[in-house]
């Protein structure tokens, strides 16, 4: 069900002469704030997850790194994830230290390591396979989740709805205004969208914390809301 907030500036000006000023500011006016917006259930997840790896050598690290993300890739294309839908997100190598202690805690000298990551996104569509494709991840290798972000097929439509909606929104209480103040609108003078209209639902990112044996992440998308806001301004006349 659409749902529907206003926000109200009422002008009312006299007649001057035609100059450069735009219209709205050379006769009687109303602008009004519509919005409409809407609760919806996700119908896709966007899983965020790397493959990190340490080795004593930079060649070590890398190798072993880029053998575990072939893996990963291949598993998800064995569980119907298209090639379109995974993106590579950043491949990083880099050396670390470790300091090693003896057992009364005295230290032993300092340990260079390398470290090699690779951070992959896949959007997982229907949604309720997400939770099983990260489970069947973390069986593969991937041993760090960033979290996953819900959003919905066709967002231009349910937006165009929402638009439409908006505009219905700001006429109805524009009216009541102008009816109450013994006026009637005129013709419309702009029409311009609000900042705050979502062109998408907004990413809800939540954080997996699986346990090691995990053949399944319960993952809750739950409902989340998209809107429009616009601002209709009408002349007014008696």
């Amino acid at each position: 069900m659409i749902r529907f907030a206003f926000a109200l500036s009422l002008v009312l000006t006299g007649c001057v002469s035609v100059s450069a000023e735009p219209l709205k500011d050379t006769v009687p006016n109303i602008s009004v704030v519509g919005e409409a917006f809407e609760e919806v259930a996700p119908d896709r997840a966007t899983l965020r997850f790397g493959v990190v790896t340490e080795r004593p050598t930079a060649a070590e690290a890398a190798t072993e790194n880029a053998r575990v993300a072939a893996e990963i890739l291949a598993e998800l294309k064995s569980l119907g994830v298209a090639d379109v839908d995974i993106q590579t997100q950043g491949v990083t190598l880099e050396p670390f230290t470790i300091e090693e202690h003896d057992a009364k805690g005295k230290s032993k000298g300092v340990q260079k390591l390398y470290r090699a990551r690779n951070d992959l996104a896949a959007r997982v569509k229907p949604l309720d396979k997400a939770g099983a494709i990260a489970g069947r991840l973390i069986d593969k290798g991937v041993n760090s989740f960033d979290g996953v972000e819900y959003d919905f097929s066709n967002p231009d439509e349910k937006l165009d709805a929402l638009r439409a909606a908006a505009v219905k929104d700001a006429e109805r209480r524009a009216r009541t205004y102008a009816e109450a103040a013994g006026l009637r609108l005129g013709r419309v003078l702009e029409i311009r969208p609000v900042d705050g209209e979502s062109p998408q639902m907004r990413p809800y990112a939540a954080r997996l914390a699986p346990a090691p044996e995990a053949t399944q992440v319960p993952m809750r998308p739950g409902l989340q809301r998209i809107s429009s806001r616009v601002s209709v301004t009408w002349a007014l006349g008696r």
